[in-house]
């Protein structure tokens, strides 16, 4: 078995501008132990795994569903977000 990825298999698991970059954005949705989860991607880069009732980057998880969640932002304004390729 080898280390690389094929450049046609690399080709076929890239989603190519699937996430805009310049705000905050959803990676993925998990179900753990305790409840659904997930994984957010801030406009500098830094990741937050988060549950419902959580905040990171000024924003509190309202919902969590199978493809999407919820945010709520600091003037209370709901945000939804879709993960990328759903």
């Amino acid at each position: 078995m080898t280390d690389q990825t094929s450049a046609h298999v690399a080709a076929q698991a890239t989603l190519v501008d699937a996430m805009d970059l310049r705000g905050v954005a959803v990676i993925g949705i998990m179900k753990a132990h305790d409840g659904p989860m997930v994984l957010l991607r801030s406009s500098r880069g830094r990741i937050a795994r988060l549950t419902n009732g959580q905040r990171a980057f000024g924003m509190t998880v309202a919902a969590i569903g199978d493809t999407q969640v919820i945010l709520s932002d600091r003037s209370g304004t709901t945000h939804t977000l879709t993960v990328p390729g759903a």
